[in-house]
């Protein structure tokens, strides 16, 4: 392949990421059993520039090693990049992984569980998306929620919705807890979103933390 088709062949792959960012994470979706779009925090991270994109190549051969490096290799970066926006928590990256195959994306499930620990504890957020994934929405477990055309990680802050996402582990949910536990005062709780603040009191409960 000449560098010639690998400048086509990266933009036209940028082209499809964006398509996708646009019309299907930053839009609403009937079956994602909330109003809103599907991630909240796109496209307020890319109108103040805080969404960076890098496209990394897996060549014929990928590894689980490999996919793992590439995910530690983006965590590292994401902790150097001199951010545009000034707002820490919509600080986002994308990385595009566009010619790993269909075969091969399970790869990329693996390389997340793996990887993970090390992402939250540095109070990221890190999650695969591909044509094959199948995890599924929070609040409708129907609903395979992070299907893309092309697959990617994606690297995040920490948000306040996490809890879906940090109650399976105590280390986990203790990180969250940390940041946001201020949030689930008796007088907040009762007028939040209840779905939400049971997830968290359930996981507080099963931790033998206050409630």
């Amino acid at each position: 392949m000449s560098s010639g088709e690998s400048v086509v062949s990266i933009d036209s792959t940028l082209a499809v990421v964006d398509s996708w960012l646009t019309e299907y994470i930053s839009a609403r979706h009937p079956e994602i059993g909330r109003i809103g779009p599907i991630c909240p925090f796109v496209a307020p991270s890319r109108k103040n520039r805080t969404l960076e994109t890098r496209v990394r190549f897996v060549g014929h051969s990928p590894t689980l090693e490999l996919i793992e490096e590439i995910a530690r290799s983006s965590l590292r970066e994401y902790g150097l990049i001199s951010w545009q926006g000034r707002n820490p928590m919509l600080r986002s990256m994308i990385v595009v992984l566009p010619d790993l195959r269909s075969e091969d994306t399970k790869l990329l499930d693996e390389a997340q569980i793996r990887v993970k620990d090390e992402f939250v504890e540095q109070g990221l957020m890190v999650g695969q998306f591909h044509e094959n994934c199948e995890v599924t929405a929070a609040r409708n477990p129907d609903f395979a929620v992070s299907r893309a055309p092309v697959p990617v990680l994606a690297i995040r802050t920490i948000a306040l919705h996490d809890i879906f996402f940090l109650s399976e582990h105590r280390h986990w949910f203790e990180k969250y807890r940390e940041k946001f536990g201020k949030f689930y005062t008796p007088e907040s709780m009762e007028s939040d979103d209840q779905f939400r603040v049971e997830h968290y009191l359930g996981a507080a409960r099963a931790y033998g933390y206050p409630t």
